[in-house]
């Protein structure tokens, strides 16, 4: 910055404030900084040297208020005043062009602060949306990444899903399927069971049991009595084939042959403690009246 005053310009110029009106000295420091608008603003330290060697030179004086001294010009102080008028003067338009030296200056700073300032700002905006736009862009990443990974979740959990529900749909036809081969063999087993049973019974119809009917035509025998034992004779055979339906063990077994002794045994028991055939011999009538026929032993079992 220019300076304000050349070397001893400051002296003149306090005369010249002192004319004007006394004043103290942090008066004249306010004076000095209120007309260069602030920018110079000299320090007590140069402002009371100054005025203390004016005094020494009776250009100046002072007096006491308050404890605070009141500077003001003296007659020699107007005549230095006046034998340097020219010199004031110069110094006036010196001021004058410092001043706007100053304000020009300012207005430079202020012009280029303004700019700097406009630039930092421009740059801070510019800068600031690009970091917003960064984080917006984070921020859209971010948010189609978990986009994508949710729907990737999703699509896994549909597809396993789906997965699953086809392995319980083929478990549960291979369930039916098994169930209805399972079904199929048992109707199988039972037709097949109820086929041998009909081939080894004879249909309902054993050896010569049906002959009994024909103890009707014997004389000299109680026909009653003949129609209550074929009558008995009838419901073993159809207990004894309920019983054989029942167990279910009669077919591919060895029980034919044990069946077949326990029968003749009983068979012998009835000859022996009911009909007494061997104890009685027969009488001479015998020929007339014939023993009724034995039934016919059952069939034996395909496996004999």
């Amino acid at each position: 910055m220019t300076p304000v005053f050349r070397h001893g310009r400051l002296r003149l110029y306090l005369l010249r404030l002192l004319d004007e009106e006394p004043r103290h000295g942090y008066e004249v420091i306010r004076l000095l900084r209120d007309r260069f608008m602030g920018v110079y603003a000299p320090s007590p330290g140069t402002i009371y040297p100054r005025l203390a060697r004016l005094e020494e030179e009776g250009l100046v004086t002072h007096d006491e208020d308050n404890g605070r001294k009141v500077y003001r010009i003296t007659e020699a102080g107007r005549e230095e005043l006046r034998s340097r008028g020219a010199e004031l003067n110069e110094l006036e338009e010196e001021l004058s062009a410092s001043v706007s030296d100053i304000v020009r200056e300012v207005r430079e700073d202020v012009r280029d602060t303004v700019r700097s300032l406009r630039e930092e700002l421009t740059r801070a905006a510019r800068e600031m949306r690009g970091a917003e736009r960064e984080q917006a862009r984070q921020a859209r990443d971010t948010a189609r990444e978990a986009a994508e990974a949710a729907r990737e979740q999703a699509r896994q959990t549909r597809e396993n899903a789906l997965a699953q529900a086809r392995q319980a749909r083929e478990q549960a036809r291979q369930a039916k399927e098994e169930a209805l081969r399972s079904a199929k063999r048992l109707r199988e087993d039972a037709a097949h069971l109820r086929d041998e049973t009909r081939e080894q019974w004879g249909g309902g119809n054993w050896g010569n049991w049906g002959d009994w009917g024909q103890w009707t035509g014997w004389s000299g025998h109680d026909l009653g009595a003949l129609r209550d034992l074929e009558r008995l004779a009838r419901d073993f055979v159809t207990d004894l084939r309920g019983v054989a339906w029942d167990s279910g063990t009669l077919l591919g077994s060895e029980v034919i042959p044990t069946l077949r002794d326990i029968l003749a045994d009983t068979l012998d028991r009835i000859r022996d403690e009911v009909f007494d055939i061997h104890r009685t011999p027969p009488s001479d009538g015998a020929a007339e009246h014939p023993e009724a026929p034995e039934p016919a032993e059952p069939p034996a079992s395909p496996g004999e």
